[in-house]
């Protein structure tokens, strides 16, 4: 459903694709620039002319030509009266046309020169342009430390300037960078802090490219749905400023292009970036882009003839970055091609460049086409090698990717809160953005309604087919097999009644954004109620579901539960020892329902306690292991059990307590297979006074591991 929803989306942006020139360069400021340059002379004519080149220096290949010409003259007139701030911007300048030309070392040259001009000469500009510009430089030759430090250099100086432009190009970069050697944190960190800046300048080219930045992110990280998410937000931001997404190397066709053949779909794939090249055939990324999906359409020789045209050009400007990246498909060319002599000698160089940078994407690709290279050869000791490399790296990417995503929920809410306020300043195109999001409204009421009407034919299906099978089981003879069946279809039957209660309390919540008229926060409810309902009927089917599959659904609850309170509380889950969330396995649905009882009779009364005055909830969840036993403390600041009580007597509202007598019923037939029973007990958090201060359940339980619930199926 992700696939098809995201490729209909891609046709219909091609349709409505705008051609708006963006604003950079800003045509007004360089005509303005080439009016007074006549009547200027000495530095200040200087001056004008670097000025002109700078406004020039946005990400274009077309542009390297112009920020030359400009920069060769600047350059002539300063060294003619030895006007070293001249001499160094223009240098700087001719550094920058390098790079977007591809030719890094000679890039590299020209800035550092530049920059040993600044420092004579102390200007925090240059110095802060400078730097960056040369950590750019630095990142495409792979010597990505030495770029993180250049670029951490400049940020020193544009703080100083309170130049946030230059600010959010030195945060993209380094995101960039954190992101290649596998800092997912550092990267969303540095790269959610570029656009938030970018999003206030109202920078909206940049705004875009950031949007992009965060879609890499994701995508390094494993996270394909959320990099999806962030390409569409970044194609509708630039529609909806009216940026030209073709006047940058990296965009939109390609990006996606690429991430539709990361998820197995090469006819997509083939499309989209065959449409790119069509708008912007001088792209030498997306042509690149594309020979790869020819590869694994099995086009080996006209992938081959992308891959090794433009060796020469990387190898002259030390474009190591893109280099390995050719090299490494050259290889699997010839790999498919069986030509395993050539393969090994391209894999090979890939493998050892990226060593030396830490690159460990093209580390780990290497390692494993090296192995199944020699394997082919049977040469098994360099075989054995590469793939025990290969295992060990991979073990550690797959477990760094995983905790970013699980520690990122928080992060993540916290920064989109953070864009949704920016949002709420940028007044563009309202009226035709309120009009699509009532038509958006609408369109998911009906696909809410569409889910609630399937989930319910399938809750009737499932009792009905329960009642069946415990009819048949009454016909059998032994008492003890009976009993066992039994209670294994309760617990089923259990397990699909929660279905209908989320189902309930989720519309309860959307029914009542729509009757305030909160169109925006009710879009936001309706994506996370989608998700979340995807979810729970996913793994409703089954007994047992992975303490990571359970903690993701908790997530997406109570982030449901914020958005409807309008952030009264916060959350946090944390594990108090070391705890492989995959190998853990419980019961679907289990501490949800103890969170949303905290809610509901807790948190939502906050205000009510003591004094009456307002206080921000706090809900935090933690877990623990000892031995096989599972430990689950769930703590809330909300007001107590005896205050919930006396207000519930006065409110004849007394539904709310289904989905914690359910678990209670779930509980109780999970101890009737178990040695070690599952009990939880709820009592008072007193303050240091003895007032109630909040409420706080234990949940024990004995948990399955992965061979447990293998045995069972």
């Amino acid at each position: 459903m992700l696939q098809d929803k995201k490729i209909i989306i891609f046709f219909i942006s091609i349709l409505f694709a705008s051609v708006t020139l963006a604003q950079h360069p800003d045509l007004k400021k360089i005509d303005s620039l080439k009016n007074i340059l006549p009547i200027k002379h000495g530095t200040e004519r200087i001056d004008c002319i670097n000025a002109i080149g700078i406004e020039y220096w946005w990400p274009s290949m077309t542009a390297a030509d112009t920020i030359s010409r400009w920069a060769n003259l600047a350059y002539k007139e300063a060294d003619a009266i030895n006007y070293t701030p001249g001499k160094a911007t223009s240098l700087m300048l001719l550094g920058v046309a390098e790079i977007f030309r591809k030719h890094f070392s000679n890039a590299e040259k020209y800035l550092r020169q530049a920059l040993g001009m600044f420092e004579i000469s102390q200007s925090d500009f240059g110095r802060g342009w400078c730097s960056v510009w040369l950590g750019q430089s630095l990142y495409s030759q792979d010597k990505f430390e030495e770029a993180l430090h250049y670029d951490k250099i400049s940020v020193s100086f544009f703080e100083k300037k309170d130049d946030w432009e230059g600010e959010g190009k030195a945060w993209a970069w380094m995101g960039m960078t954190y992101a290649t050697l596998g800092n997912y944190d550092s990267s969303f960190y540095y790269t959610s802090k570029s656009l938030v800046l970018r999003q206030k300048m109202s920078d909206h080219l940049c705004v875009v490219l950031s949007y992009f930045n965060m879609g890499q992110l994701y995508k390094a990280a494993g996270s394909y749905e959320d990099a999806f998410d962030y390409y569409d937000q970044a194609l509708h931001y630039a529609d909806m400023h009216k940026v030209n997404r073709f006047s940058v190397n990296w965009t939109y066709f390609e990006m996606v292009g690429t991430l539709y053949r990361s998820i197995n779909l090469p006819d997509t794939s083939y499309y989209i970036l065959k449409r790119s090249m069509d708008i912007d055939s001088a792209n030498e990324m997306t042509r690149i882009s594309f020979g790869e999906t020819l590869l694994i359409k099995n086009q080996y020789d006209s992938a081959l003839n992308i891959f090794l045209k433009p060796v020469d050009d990387f190898r002259k400007g030390n474009d190591k970055w893109d280099l390995m990246r050719v090299l490494l498909d050259a290889a699997k060319a010839y790999s498919k091609k069986a030509d395993y002599k050539m393969a090994i000698s391209y894999a090979l160089e890939t493998y050892s460049t990226a060593k030396q940078s830490g690159a460990k994407q093209f580390i780990l690709e290497g390692n494993l086409l090296l192995s199944n290279l020699y394997q082919k050869l049977h040469i098994n000791d360099s075989a054995y090698f590469f793939l025990q490399q290969f295992t060990a790296l991979k073990d550690s990417m797959v477990n760094n990717q995983f905790l970013f995503r699980l520690s990122n929920y928080k992060k993540e809410t916290a920064f989109k809160k953070q864009m949704d306020q920016l949002a709420l300043l940028d007044k563009e195109n309202k009226i035709k953005e309120d009009r699509l999001k009532q038509e958006s409204l609408l369109k998911w009421i009906l696909v809410a309604c569409f889910v609630v009407a399937a989930s319910a034919g399938v809750i009737i299906y499932n009792n009905l087919s329960l009642k069946r099978k415990n009819e048949k089981l009454e016909s059998k003879g032994n008492q003890a097999e009976l009993q066992q069946h039994v209670s294994e279809l309760e617990m089923q039957a259990l397990r699909a009644q929660m279905n209908p209660h989320f189902i309930f309390n989720c519309l309860s919540s959307i029914n009542r954004f729509i009757l305030k008229n909160e169109t925006e926060a009710a879009s936001n409810y309706l994506t996370k109620f989608s998700r979340l309902i995807r979810t729970v009927l996913t793994n409703s089917k089954k007994p047992f579901i992975s303490l990571e599959d359970e903690l993701h659904m908790l997530c997406l609850y109570l982030d449901m539960e914020k958005l409807r309170f309008k952030d009264a509380f916060d959350y946090s889950i944390i594990f108090t020892n070391s705890i492989d969330a995959g190998n853990v396995f419980v019961p679907p649905l289990l501490f949800q329902p103890f969170a949303e009882n905290a809610i509901w009779h807790g948190l939502m009364h906050l205000p009510e306690r003591l004094t009456g005055k307002e206080e921000k909830g706090h809900l935090d969840i933690e877990m623990s292991i000892d031995g096989k036993l599972l430990t689950c403390v769930i703590t809330d600041n909300g007001i107590g059990r005896s205050k919930a009580a006396e207000i519930k007597s006065k409110s004849a509202e007394n539904q709310k307590s289904m989905g914690l007598k359910i678990t209670k019923q779930r509980l109780a037939f999970l101890n009737n297979d178990q040695e070690e029973k599952t009990f939880f007990t709820i009592e008072d958090v007193t303050d240091k006074e003895g007032k109630i201060a909040g409420t706080r359940v234990i949940l024990k339980m004995k948990y399955r591991d992965l061979t447990e619930v293998t045995a069972n199926v």
